[in-house]
């Protein structure tokens, strides 16, 4: 039977990928496997094990073939994508706000980033308590995840689906053939929506931006207190809206 490593040594492990996360951020034209053995202490074939699995997460890539390590372009993002957030949603911001006032409920901006959906920024009502939209839209159980995911090709949709899904109340569906009929209903009405299968209470809305390519990088939604919706619009008078609001964001986010 495998040895099971200890906490212990894991955590070593963590330790020793952050110290290479830093040494390598000094450097734009890379550092090489002697300079990581080196600055770490570790044998030569713990740092080249090491430096194998980190290229295969993409955490770090090799440089004009000269044995070099730097950074991806996706980990030297990732510090700036919160400051580059709050400064596209800054751009927008007043249809936004314009449109959670007159919905008189939370109206928000997410952007897909590889696998994950990550929010960008969220207007809340001057005159009642908006919701948070949160910082999570799975694929199963949120209406940004089902139309973004409903989108995309069927490679990465199957892996995706294959992945462990939460159900986070009865009603959610984890079933990877349930949750495909979601996209599918989602991909046919140009909007997804989530009905308390997340948040008991909770309606959202969104509709897919694809800022001139074929599939949508971002999306508008709306997320309100399920009981309000219906004394206010329909879902359809509120996808209208969310269109025109698309419509008049995308010519400046393609410029951000």
């Amino acid at each position: 039977m495998p040895e099971v490593p200890s906490q212990e040594n894991r955590q070593f492990r963590l330790d020793r990928i952050v110290e290479v996360l830093e040494l390598l951020s000094t450097s734009k034209e890379g550092v090489l496997l002697m300079d990581i053995v080196a600055a770490l202490g570790i044998p030569t074939s713990t740092a080249y094990k090491l430096l194998a699995e980190m290229r295969r997460v993409g955490m770090i890539e090799a440089t004009n073939g000269r044995g070099r390590q730097r950074l991806t372009k996706r980990m030297t993002e990732l510090g700036t994508i919160a400051d580059r957030n709050a400064q596209k949603f800054a751009s927008v911001e007043k249809y936004f706000d314009q449109l959670a006032d007159e919905l008189a409920e939370t109206v928000y901006l997410v952007q897909l980033r590889g696998r994950l959906i990550s929010l960008v920024g969220f207007s809340q009502p001057i005159e009642t308590t908006g919701l948070h939209p949160g910082f999570a839209f799975p694929i199963h159980a949120s209406a940004a995840g089902k139309i973004l995911w409903a989108y995309q090709d069927e490679d990465l949709l199957e892996t995706e689906l294959k992945r462990s899904h939460i159900k986070f109340q009865d009603k959610t569906k984890v079933n990877p053939d349930e949750v495909r009929v979601a996209l599918k209903d989602s991909l046919e009405k140009g909007y997804g929506i989530h009905d308390e299968e997340w948040d008991q209470g909770v309606l959202a809305i969104a509709v897919p931006v694809f800022l001139g390519r074929k599939m949508p990088v971002m999306a508008v939604g709306i997320v309100a207190v399920k009981d309000r919706v219906p004394k206010k619009y329909s879902i359809e008078e509120i996808v209208e809206k969310l269109e025109k609001l698309r419509d008049k964001i995308s010519p400046i986010l393609e410029e951000a």
